[in-house]
């Protein structure tokens, strides 16, 4: 079934094509990304593409946190599973709230491209929080400058995803605002409780 299948870098192209294309403001843009059945459960595996970056992510931990470093090869193994799984939820947790709300709220009909949108979307966000972290380690700069990078690409990524999720639900602002609100809290829940179960 090729819905199980990583995207390729032809479908990778397309879908991301088609999200900045709505973020130049083409809507149209729309239209290339796949939200049939095989093509939602594909942009979850999406998350293969994004996985090196998240990993690169999660070693800034043992940077800032010595005393949470692995220090064997199955610490090493477990803390990469344990990252990995909470990584995942950040993107599950999502489609299942916006499933379970998209009837009391309206948007049954586009849901399934929201979260096929959301998915693509993760790849982006992914690689804009990569960006910082990598200077950080390549570029001797204050920690304060960092921050202040890693801030503005944030609120960069939100303000990016409320015009994507507009397009997707026919430009209701409110409605794009609490799918956008959503996205945020559960991946600052999704991160709080990952923290905590890691012991960081």
């Amino acid at each position: 079934m090729s819905a199980l299948r990583v995207p390729t870098l032809t479908q990778t192209a397309r879908s991301i094509a088609g999200l900045l294309s709505v973020l130049s403001g083409n809507r149209d843009g729309l239209k290339l990304i796949d939200s049939s059945f095989e093509g939602v459960l594909r942009s979850f595996l999406v998350f293969a593409w994004c996985w090196p970056a998240q990993a690169f992510l999660w070693t800034g931990v043992w940077r800032d946190l010595p005393e949470a470093r692995p220090d064997s090869v199955g610490g090493f193994v477990v803390f990469f599973l344990q990252a990995g799984f909470f990584d995942l939820l950040g993107w599950l947790l999502p489609a299942v709230l916006m499933i379970a709300l998209s009837r009391p709220f309206g948007f049954p009909a586009q849901v399934f491209k929201l979260i096929a949108m959301t998915n693509w979307f993760g790849l982006i966000a992914t690689y804009m929080a990569f960006f910082p972290a990598s200077i950080d380690y390549l570029i001797p700069i204050p920690e304060q400058l960092t921050a202040v990078i890693s801030l503005v690409i944030y609120a960069f990524t939100i303000v990016f995803y409320f015009r994507l999720a507009r397009a997707v639900l026919g430009n209701d602002g409110l409605l794009a605002a609490m799918v956008t609100v959503l996205l945020v809290v559960t991946s600052i829940v999704t991160s709080v409780i990952a923290f905590g179960a890691m012991g960081l």
